[in-house]
């Protein structure tokens, strides 16, 4: 019988891949209070091994955390293992049928549902509530929940997502064009973005009006237009996908629409391999990207660029999540990866390595503000101002198949124009249906 905060509300995450395996070295100490042993065990030198998808880009904002951890805790060894945000689930899995999990995992509320349900993190509800020094009241509700499953703590989220429009004011001052909307102003509709994009689109690739990450079919993005348009991925209770709708296929075809029929935003053919950043390179004008992207492109652009908000279709909702980190179930330090997980996500840490270097809204209420106080733009404060109308239902089990089937149905479409966008999410509901069915008739731990 399912209780408690199981998989159900909307509410609550960033994905990047780049970095080649490397180690760095952190601290962490078991406390005795939390019966993890003598003070002179303690002391010795642990490593612990943390599965990441840190990236060239954002590794130095990582080390800000792990040198706090470091100055409290030196006895413990971090051995850095990338995996790809994408491949995260499937190299756990993998990982725990050879028997070789590593200590920590990144992941994200993407990832938690299917980790947790396969045991394959470490419940450390007991640590909670024998640690007074980790508040669990302080960690925002909307990407608490990707944590805190079934009544229990299975980790800690580092921050929490929003998407606006990036957007270059060189571009728009040449193009004559007025910049978008700032913070607390009303947020363009479909239709004036469409309009403005057009404006600031050049022939023959010299320049788009708008771009985003690769693969351009993301349904995270996707969801807020989704939601915008009136549709949702799944049910309250993340156990129908309800994806299959006129409302969720209209997001969707507002997205194709500007690559192919308003022809102001790069094919996935000439973004194919993703090497290029369109935006921070000078050949578009704006990029649809989350809060995370702030810091990294105030370090990599050369031209004025500020921030607005995602342009509204039927309704301003939008789709948010967050990442964090848990201890997997196998570790063989339980007391150091404790020590590590609640030094590396807490207040102090967060609003250092996640609010103070730009890189996202931080996880714990008490740090939020560090984002806006060091950003680059006091726009950037519409990010965190979103997250009241922000939802996230993909909350689910078996969210690669989701992924999969999404990507697989879509993709024809986004790479010709052509096809019926509302059958081919009818297809991913019906794939997905059957695989949430099968899941949670294969749920391997307590609920």
């Amino acid at each position: 019988m399912h209780k408690g905060n199981r998989l159900s509300a909307p509410g609550g995450l960033s994905r990047r891949d780049l970095l080649r395996n490397t180690a760095l070295v952190t601290g962490g100490a078991a406390l005795s209070s939390l019966g993890f042993g003598t003070a002179a065990r303690a002391q010795e030198p642990v490593t612990l091994r943390l599965q990441n998808w840190f990236s060239d880009g954002d590794i130095g904002d990582w080390q800000v955390g792990i040198d706090i951890v470091k100055a409290q805790y030196p006895n413990i060894n971090v051995a850095l293992e990338f995996v790809p945000y994408n491949d995260t689930v499937t190299r756990t899995l993998v990982g725990a049928s050879a028997g070789d999990l590593p200590d920590i995992i990144m992941c994200s509320t993407d990832h938690t549902p299917t980790l947790i349900t396969s045991n394959m993190l470490m419940d450390v509800t007991p640590n909670v509530t024998a640690d007074g020094d980790v508040n669990t009241d302080d960690i925002a509700p909307g990407i608490a929940q990707g944590f805190h499953m079934f009544d229990r703590w299975w980790g800690f989220p580092y921050d929490m997502s929003t998407f606006g429009i990036y957007y270059n004011k060189d571009m728009f001052d040449a193009a004559g064009v007025a910049y978008p909307p700032g913070h607390g102003e009303t947020p363009w509709s479909w239709e004036q973005f469409i309009e403005a994009a057009i404006k600031l689109t050049k022939p023959n690739g010299e320049q788009w009006g708008v771009t985003w990450d690769t693969p351009l079919t993301h349904n995270y993005l996707a969801s807020n237009f989704i939601y915008s348009a009136g549709g949702r991925n799944f049910s309250d209770d993340l156990k129908k996908c309800v994806i299959g709708t006129p409302e969720a296929a209209a997001g969707v075809q507002f997205m194709i629409d500007l690559i192919h029929k308003h022809k102001v935003a790069p094919t996935p053919a000439e973004v194919a391999g993703g090497g290029v950043n369109y935006f921070e390179s000078g050949l578009a004008a704006m990029r649809l990207d989350g809060q995370w992207a702030l810091g990294q492109t105030s370090r990599n652009v050369d031209f004025p660029f500020d921030i607005s908000y995602l342009p509204v279709g039927k309704e301003q909702k939008l789709a948010t999540g967050g990442s964090g980190f848990a201890i997997s179930a196998t570790t063989k330090h339980p007391e150091a990866a404790w020590q590590f997980l609640k030094t590396f996500t807490s207040s102090d840490t967060l609003a250092k390595m996640i609010g103070g270097t730009g890189r996202g809204i931080p996880a714990r209420l008490s740090a939020a503000q560090s984002y806006i106080d060091s950003a680059v733009t006091p726009n950037a404060a519409i990010f965190p101002e979103q997250l009241a109308l922000a939802i996230n239902d993909r909350l689910v089990l078996g969210f690669p198949v989701f992924l999969d089937a999404y990507q697989r149905a879509l993709e024809p479409i986004f790479n010709s124009g052509e096809g019926d966008v509302l059958a081919a999410l009818q297809s991913v509901a019906t794939t997905m249906d059957a695989e949430l069915a099968q899941r949670w008739a294969n749920v391997a731990i307590d609920v």
